[in-house]
């Protein structure tokens, strides 16, 4: 085993601490160590580097309200290029990373069949937005009633709510499974602002 990969394996078990910020967003300590951009050859050390990105990744579009990513472009900037160190992502290993995401369920490739070259990711889940999604239909007393899904994610009525100003495509995940599950009705409009949804007890 390298020193570099080595030195990754130890770094996983120390304690996360900030060390540089990105509007707000404090990044773990083993941001700043340039072996993590770095695909580790050893299997097990791979393994971990990839949850603690897939972690990073997650936190920081959480953070940020981010909900889409091209793969090239994202690699020049943070979370997958640090100028403090010189260090970037290469956009191979982020298409693994992103392949991960996928297999949790946090992501879904986006664009031409094969490609992988952009995706959504889902920092909350689609069936998790949909069970927040109908209790607030539900508590705001607008089952059976025909919202579209401007009104849901950017209309006066859920305001304050976190799936507020969510990405049309990631609601649209949500109200899919809230229809599979009996839960809602959707009605094909002219765009996606203009799709209804009718939610059911």
């Amino acid at each position: 085993m390298s020193n570099a990969t080595t030195a990754l394996a130890m770094t996983t078990t120390a304690t996360a601490t900030t060390t540089t910020t990105n509007a707000d967003f404090e990044f773990p300590e083993i941001h700043n160590f340039p072996p993590f951009f770095t695909r580790q050859p050893n299997e097990s050390t791979w393994k971990e580097q990839r949850r603690m990105w897939c972690d990073l990744i997650l936190s920081y579009f959480r953070h940020n309200g981010l909900s889409t990513m091209t793969l090239a472009e994202a690699v020049t900037g943070p979370p997958f290029n640090n100028r403090g160190i010189h260090r970037s992502l290469r956009v191979d290993v982020l298409r693994e990373i992103v392949e991960e995401l996928v297999r949790q369920g946090n992501a879904s490739w986006m664009g031409p069949k094969n490609t992988r070259d952009a995706c959504l990711v889902f920092w909350r889940k689609p069936e998790a937005w949909a069970t927040v999604i109908h209790q607030w239909a539900a508590d705001a007393g607008m089952l059976n009633t025909v919202l579209t899904f401007f009104e849901i994610a950017n209309g006066d009525d859920s305001v304050g709510q976190e799936f507020h100003g969510i990405d049309p495509a990631t609601l649209r995940r949500a109200l899919d499974v809230l229809q599979s599950q009996g839960k809602a009705q959707l009605f094909v409009g002219t765009s996606d602002d203009d799709i209804g949804v009718k939610f059911f007890a």
